[in-house]
């Protein structure tokens, strides 16, 4: 059990997005380094346990058995207080994090005071962002709801893609989260240490992508000496997008693409679609 008299402590880093981009197999495999830790569902249990927080009036995964905190992006949650945050990193390791893919939304409308937030509190923390092709990450994201029937998404519960995409082309969280220039942009206004690696490049060379991310937060190499599980929250597709959809998402995302590309031309983007 956490002693109520150790370490407290606010994150050094965070993995802030984005959602079906590999936040959660990062959560899994960033810690397999010895000198790394990071919030999970059984630390978050444990630490509610015993400090008997009362979190029913908490908003997103905050309260859930799950590895997100949404302690920044949400109002209520966030006066709960640093105390109460910083509580949750009761560790004595050298790298401490915590992912919430949450975080890097900041357009949406009660995530609004995310940055500030951040800006105020913890400027030196480093920040991890992970990308993923927007087409692929927007089926993904359809094919979880449908598979999973969240509440939070029920009204795109049991509708087709083409139904959640091109038929919803506004305010739709589906395609707005796959959209990442803008926010890339915010993040790195403000954060000296940002680290942007694609999702396809980790699950191509999971040893390179993630040694770049260790060297990134201060901890020696590992190479070969993990057995990295790139397989965490994946959902098998009972269906594929349609040729017409297809060319309809690479014309609405292309501007976004060609920006992101142009932000960011060290990465290799050989593995999206051709936009």
């Amino acid at each position: 059990m956490i002693n109520k008299e150790e370490i407290k402590q606010l994150p050094d880093f965070l993995v802030v997005g984005v959602m079906k981009g590999g936040t959660s197999a990062a959560a899994v495999n960033l810690p397999m380094h010895p000198d790394i830790w990071m919030v999970n569902a059984h630390t978050k249990m444990e630490v509610m346990t015993t400090y008997r927080y009362n979190l029913e009036d908490t908003i997103g995964g905050l309260n859930g058995f799950h590895k997100e905190m949404d302690f920044w992006n949400y109002k209520d949650n966030f006066n709960k207080g640093l105390d109460f945050y910083s509580s949750f990193f009761n560790t004595k390791a050298k790298a401490i994090g915590e992912a919430s893919p949450n975080y890097f939304h900041l357009e949406e409308k009660h995530h609004t005071g995310c940055l500030p937030r951040m800006m105020k509190n913890i400027p030196n923390t480093k920040i991890i962002i992970l990308l993923r092709d927007p087409i692929t990450r927007t089926f993904s994201h359809w094919n979880m709801i449908q598979q999973t029937k969240p509440v939070w998404s029920k009204d795109k519960v049991g509708k087709t893609f083409n139904e959640c995409t091109e038929g919803k082309p506004k305010y739709n969280g589906l395609l707005n989260r796959s959209k990442y220039f803008n926010n890339l942009i915010r993040f790195k206004g403000v954060f000296k240490n940002v680290h942007v690696a694609l999702q396809e490049s980790i699950m191509l060379d999971p040893v390179t992508e993630y040694d770049k991310m260790f060297k990134f937060l201060g901890v020696r190499p590992l190479g070969e000496a993990i057995n990295y599980n790139l397989e965490v929250h994946s959902y098998n597709y009972d269906s594929e997008i349609d040729s017409k959809s297809l060319n309809w998402l690479k014309k609405f995302f292309k501007n976004d693409v060609d920006n992101v590309k142009a932000l960011l031309p060290e990465l290799d983007y050989s593995l999206w679609n051709e936009y």
